[in-house]
């Protein structure tokens, strides 16, 4: 646990390691401050060719979020955002926020927003942004805090538009109901590429079978399922 304190301390160095690629810093004790934190917008303002980024289990919230968008803005190589559990939610301008910063970063191949209590509505104000993610491969909703069926149709419409997707991770929410269960079931056979795909165990048990006997063909998609409180 760093801190603040520390990451500017290892910031000041880094104008020798322009050429760094990858960063994990993750659950070091960054928190969240009235104005958000500086300190790790300053740590990667000094890295230009950053293409994995990982700073999970950081609680920066919507006010470090805020502070990093115009950082993230830049990171224009960037193939890999983790921001696994840092205290964002649907509440504020969380979304919008985050929205913007995966929009201006075209390159991105896997993201991880687990664990955030985004909730039903936080996914669907971030779905327009997602789907423009088209080289997209691997996205971790685990744990976001979905409960309504209407998440699963808004997660069959993002299969639908991500044609490169191969791991999806929606496990750990309390979503589904018959009412999308033809649309998910549709989405998950005609998709080209995905290999993965975690479900909620909330997920009725006759989507599961379909997805199961699809799954009989090693070809196709490999089904997984979690429950609630693992």
């Amino acid at each position: 646990h760093i801190g603040h304190s520390g990451l500017l301390a290892i910031a000041s160095g880094l104008h020798q390691c322009k050429r760094l690629e990858s960063v994990r810093i993750k659950d070091i004790g960054l928190e969240e401050e009235d104005e958000g934190d500086p300190a790790l917008a300053v740590f990667l303002s000094a890295l230009p060719r950053l293409q994995e980024l990982n700073f999970g289990e950081n609680h920066i919230g919507e006010g470090g979020l805020k502070v990093l968008l115009p950082v993230l803005q830049k990171c224009d190589q960037l193939r890999s955002l983790k921001m696994f559990s840092i205290g964002l939610t649907s509440d504020g301008h969380s979304m919008p926020l985050l929205a913007t910063i995966l929009i201006c970063l075209p390159l991105l191949e896997k993201i991880d927003i687990g664990c955030n209590n985004i909730g039903d509505r936080g996914l669907e104000q971030l779905a327009p942004a997602l789907e423009q993610c088209s080289r997209l491969t691997s996205l971790c909703l685990w744990g976001i805090g979905l409960q309504s069926s209407q998440s699963i149709l808004t997660i069959s419409h993002l299969l639908c538009q991500l044609g490169s997707l191969k791991d999806l991770n929606v496990s750990v929410n309390d979503c589904g109901g018959s009412e999308h269960d033809d649309t998910l079931c549709a989405a998950v056979k005609s998709h080209p590429s995905l290999e993965c795909i975690q479900l909620p165990e909330s997920v009725c048990s006759d989507v599961l079978s379909v997805l199961k006997r699809h799954a009989a063909d090693p070809t196709t998609t490999l089904v997984k399922c979690t429950s609630l409180t693992t």
